[in-house]
């Protein structure tokens, strides 16, 4: 007999057998028991979830001939279905068959009687590649069909399933299988085969299927055909290319030491071994990230990817700040490999970072010199030892951060006549100091004023403290006032004046002629932004 795949040899006969999606079995079931069966339903989730062995399992139950525990997997239509060859039964694969030709068959053909079961179940897989004709055609039938008929669809993408279809069915969202689950599920499957498999090895597939069972078990035939019936995490690791846990707390270590030639090295060999660097930049995020969370929580059940001691040994070489700034660098170089030439170059200029990080945080070692013997001081002299002040760190810079309300009451105290004289001026106040350019000014009043700028990089330069004192006594100077300065940039000041409208009220539309009555919102509002400004805004 032809060897059979263990996704398709364990695929589940019964609902107690699904891994991980209990609230959708718990719900099915009940529809069964209390005879509240819907004519159509819409299956949704991530791949290898489950969704088209549910279909299976609810049309097995359904058609059972069995007076209890259905399905009972021996009854003449659980066999036929299970094998796929009971006639009232149809699984259709919308990727191939997706025309309107083929959805008009298929309606053609549900006005008939079942032949052999109680209901005609169609199992319509990736229903989402059907066309727009198709989905159409299917709308009336699938409104109204025989009491003897039930639709199953099943997507990983309901976004792109009609609004129209969505709405006559019962939607379930299948979700990712728990690694744990996944685990369990794949080490009764090991001692059913009589294969023995390291507990590491069994962590490690079902970290790589990312929730998805069927992923997991192909993994496993995987590993099987390479190592026979000792599966070791090793094998994983050289099946699939990733590394193991030791090396990557080995290049934590290098970071932590400042030993740059050797994590090179190491990051090399990784890569000459066919490591998906992609992956391992995102298992180093995960480390650093539990890390950080059991050095907040000291609760080691949170820990899914090391150990308690693991995460003990990474919270002694970083703090909680090097942790967190090493997982910003992580990140943002994950998102670049889709676009890289060279992933290795991108790699290590991120380690080099990551190392950069502890410069001025990690204490300096202080070798011991010996010297000479002193002569000893005479009696009557007297040696006196002056302790140097030890110099202090410098102080992270204090930028000043105003909420969407604080900035709405510098509105609310602008003035129009205000803004226009200090407009004119602010040419020459900028050019007295550093950090100004391209800045204009959106509002100002008698103590405050709030500047636009391009960057927010530029407002961070503006809005911080030791700036903030030039500013004012520069206003004071060139202005005749002395003023507080808030930078925001474009993008901050399109969401205010959407905040400021909301808590404004409707802005009333402005005709060129003059009208005769203005409301006081009206006139608030054109005094602070002028009556072009105001004009563009309600556009």
């Amino acid at each position: 007999m032809a060897y059979k795949a263990l996704y398709r040899k364990y695929r589940p006969a019964t609902f107690e057998d699904v891994v991980g999606q209990q609230h959708i079995v718990a719900t099915l079931q009940n529809a069964i028991k209390n005879n509240k069966l819907a004519h159509a339903y819409l299956f949704c989730g991530p791949r290898g979830t489950g969704k088209t062995s549910v279909a299976k399992l609810l049309a097995k139950t359904i058609n059972c001939t069995a007076e209890n525990n259905r399905p009972c997997g021996k009854c003449p239509n659980c066999i036929d279905i299970q094998e796929s060859t009971h006639p009232d039964v149809v699984e259709l694969d919308a990727a191939t068959n997706n025309g309107v030709d083929e959805i008009r068959d298929l309606i053609d053909k549900v006005k008939y009687a079942p032949m052999q079961g109680k209901y005609k179940v169609y199992i319509i897989d990736e229903v989402h590649m059907m066309t727009p004709s198709a989905f159409n055609a299917l709308l009336k039938t699938l409104e109204e069909p025989p009491a003897y008929c039930i639709f199953i669809m099943a997507t990983t993408e309901p976004h792109k399933v009609l609004p129209t279809i969505v709405s006559r069915c019962q939607r379930f969202d299948f979700n990712k299988v728990p690694t744990q689950l996944i685990k369990d599920r794949l080490r009764y499957i090991a001692d059913q085969e009589n294969i023995k498999c390291e507990d590491g090895a069994l962590q490690l597939i079902a970290e790589i299927a990312e929730g998805g069972m069927r992923d997991a078990l192909s993994i496993m035939d995987q590993c099987i055909a390479y190592a026979q019936n000792d599966i070791k995490a090793s094998d994983v690791s050289a099946v699939y290319g990733i590394a193991t846990t030791r090396e990557k707390m080995e290049l934590f270590e290098c970071v932590s030491q400042k030993n740059t030639k050797e994590l090179m090295e190491k990051a090399r060999n990784l890569s000459n071994r066919g490591i998906d660097l992609q992956r391992l930049t995102t298992d180093l995020i995960n480390i650093a990230k539990e890390t950080v969370i059991y050095n907040y929580s000291h609760d080691s059940s949170l820990l899914t990817v090391i150990t308690e001691e693991q995460a003990n040994e990474i919270a002694g070489m970083f703090s909680v700040k090097e942790l967190l700034e090493s997982i910003d660098y992580l990140m943002d170089v994950s998102v670049k490999y889709k676009e890289a030439t060279d992933s290795l170059s991108y790699f290590e200029v991120c380690l080099l970072k990551m190392v950069n990080l502890t410069d001025d945080n990690k204490p300096v070692k202080v070798v011991e010199v010996k010297q000479a013997p002193k002569a000893e001081p005479k009696p009557e002299s007297v040696q006196v030892v002056v302790k140097q002040p030890e110099p202090e760190k410098p102080k992270e810079p204090v930028i000043k951060h105003l909420s969407n309300e604080e900035l709405y009451r510098i509105l609310t105290r602008s003035k129009k006549d205000i803004r226009e004289k200090d407009s004119a001026r602010w040419p020459e106040l900028c050019r007295e100091t550093s950090g100004l350019e391209n800045t204009r000014i959106m509002a100002s009043s008698e103590n405050d004023m709030i500047v636009v700028v391009p960057t927010r990089e530029q407002t961070d330069i503006i809005n911080e403290e030791n700036k903030q004192k030039v500013l004012e006594e520069l206003t004071e100077r060139k202005l005749g006032s002395r003023k507080s300065v808030t930078a925001i940039t474009t993008d901050q000041k399109i969401l205010l004046i959407s905040y400021f409208r909301e808590r404004t009220g409707p802005i009333p539309i402005i005709k060129e002629e003059p009208r005769e009555e203005v409301s006081e919102t009206e006139k608030r509002l054109i005094s602070l932004f002028g009556k072009n400004g105001y004009k563009k805004v309600e556009d």
